[in-house]
């Protein structure tokens, strides 16, 4: 559903004149959809960028060209991407998520604090925000911050379990052992084969 309305946008913003390779720029998106979800990530990106020819000042195509270039591995213009989508739309907070996820991939752990506090700035509560930020406060060692964060996200989100294990490992590197063991075992009560969790109780040992 989403693709499909994606493609009707572009259908609408830019104009449907053939490119150079005989094919319209909906039949691009078409295509490149299609190619991502069978798994050419190369080739969809390849589509997205002869649409660049046609549409390089349009949101949609950087955003759509940030997650493809990150599925290809190519953070560093993967970030320049999703920068690009943000400058045209200051307040999308699709973009700025979008932007965390190559930040995270080189590990700019600084770089993606900033774009979370973005995130939370104008959507503030956002899940996505608040997770990732609690993931870097924990990746760059900062653990009681760590905590907090997760305790943020759980005040909303009291079952999920991946946030209750990421609290539990920020307890335990604060030498918190007590209350850590009580957050891995509350994972696995429901999910005993949860891996973070269980490596957590292993870490007890």
């Amino acid at each position: 559903m989403k693709q499909a309305l994606l493609i009707v946008l572009f259908a609408l913003l830019v104009p449907q004149t053939a490119l150079a390779g005989g094919s319209t720029v909906t039949e691009l998106y078409q295509q490149s959809f299609s190619l991502e979800t069978s798994g050419d990530y190369a080739g969809a990106l390849a589509r997205m960028d002869e649409v660049a020819v046609a549409a390089s000042t349009d949101y949609l195509l950087h955003l759509r060209r940030g997650w493809l270039l990150y599925l290809n591995g190519r953070y560093t213009d993967s970030v320049t991407a999703y920068r690009d989508a943000i400058s045209l739309q200051p307040r999308s907070a699709e973009a700025m998520a979008g932007l965390t996820l190559p930040l995270m991939a080189l590990r700019l752990w600084a770089e993606t604090e900033a774009a979370c506090e973005a995130l939370l700035a104008v959507a503030p509560g956002n899940y996505t925000g608040l997770s990732r930020l609690a993931w870097v406060l924990f990746s760059a060692g900062r653990y009681s911050e760590a905590e907090a964060a997760y305790r943020a996200v759980l005040i909303q989100y009291p079952s999920d379990n991946d946030m209750r294990a990421g609290l539990g490992w920020s307890m335990l590197r604060q030498g918190k052992a007590a209350e850590a063991e009580q957050a891995f075992k509350t994972v696995l009560l429901t999910v005993p084969g949860h891996v973070s969790a269980g490596q957590g109780m292993a870490a007890l040992k």
